[in-house]
């Protein structure tokens, strides 16, 4: 990989050089090497050019967590094309705003999606919609193989740190989903703050259970592993039994979760208490961390569970309690690095401390 382009194009380049055979993602059954991955995404990053798709375009991916998604994101920054990572969770109408919005030069999904995808023939052309299955070529579709069926080596394209990079869309809690714009530098950026708040290194292992389709799962957890030389185990959203079974199995050291997701992973081994040695951090989010539940888990682990608070406009978090050090309860914590934050009243005005 050449040392040009940008930060997120570049993002690869010190484990591709110092550890290029050790493990980058264990799917499943299967086990990527660093110097696999960023064959496999750039044979995808050429297939892309040869279907016309050029910098500054948009890819639409309709995927849960799997080794096709990571590809297809790499890729994209690679030739500085746009990624629009879709909410696997979408129906066929949500997913359909999306893509009217974005206008992607091509979508891929997958097998499961199929209803989905037929939905969007009004928007897109048939021989536009790649399927995973390359098996499956319904309706015109193509399989994912026609994106990579063939090897090339190509350098990362000249794009500019302000072009974009990224589309991730909020959750539309205050009407329809907005589609927030995130450029390399800001991408990147948002990682690398991730790096220093779980302080990632090349030792770690990392449980990815969040969707990568969102920020916290692609920008907090997946990239910043990938930046650091970490090992990623990659899941979509386990059960607590799940979770633990792969905590023991891979020596995982670090795994966040939803708020929502830790309560469930604390009461699991509340009643079935098993010993997770190689656990040695842990962040709730996407919605605040009770007191209560903050003393539970730190009586499981004799470690205090991280709290972290972001926004998608942010593509991280903005506010985390520290890994180490002095926590104050019932607070969200301290400013993330390279954040300022302010708290204003409804009139634009700071509030009183």
């Amino acid at each position: 990989m050449s040392n040009s382009g940008t930060r997120l194009q570049r993002l690869l380049s010190k484990s591709l050089v110092e550890s290029p055979d050790k493990t980058a993602i264990r799917f499943g059954s299967v086990e990527l090497s660093y110097a696999e991955l960023d064959r496999q995404s750039r044979r995808v990053a050429t297939g892309f050019l040869r279907h016309n798709v050029n910098p500054g375009d948009r890819v639409a991916i309709l995927l849960p967590n799997c080794l096709e998604a990571v590809y297809c994101i790499i890729a994209c920054y690679t030739i500085g094309a746009v990624v629009v990572p879709i909410n696997y969770r979408n129906t066929a109408e949500e997913a359909r705003y999306v893509v009217d919005k974005t206008q992607p030069s091509l979508i891929v999904g997958h097998p499961d999606k199929l209803e989905i995808m037929r939905s969007l023939l009004g928007l897109m052309a048939s021989d536009q919609i790649f399927v995973t299955d390359t098996e499956v070529e319904e309706a015109g579709f193509r399989g994912f193989g026609r994106l990579s069926h063939r090897e090339m080596a190509i350098e990362s394209s000249k794009i500019a740190e302000g072009s974009p990079a990224l589309i991730l869309y909020t959750s539309g809690s205050t009407g329809h989903p907005k589609g927030v714009v995130h450029s390399h530098h800001s991408a990147f950026s948002g990682i690398d703050i991730s790096r220093r708040v779980f302080e990632f290194d090349s030792d770690d292992i990392v449980l990815i259970g969040k969707p990568i389709s969102h920020a916290g799962g692609l920008q907090t957890q997946l990239m910043p592993a990938l930046n650091v030389g970490a090992t990623v185990v990659l899941t979509m959203k386990p059960s607590p039994a799940e979770a633990t079974r792969l905590i023991l199995t891979h020596a995982v050291t670090q795994y966040a979760m939803l708020a929502s997701n830790l309560v469930d992973f604390i009461e699991y081994l509340e009643e079935n208490p098993i010993s997770l040695p190689s656990l040695t951090n842990s962040m709730g989010s996407g919605d605040a961390v009770p007191t209560d539940l903050h003393h539970r888990f730190r009586d499981l682990f004799g470690w205090q569970v991280m709290e972290g608070c972001g926004m998608t406009e942010i593509g991280g978090y903005y506010a985390v309690n520290p890994r180490n050090g002095q926590r104050k309860w019932g607070s969200m914590g301290l400013p993330c690095p390279d954040t300022e934050l302010r708290i204003i009243d409804q009139r634009g005005n700071d509030v009183a401390t």
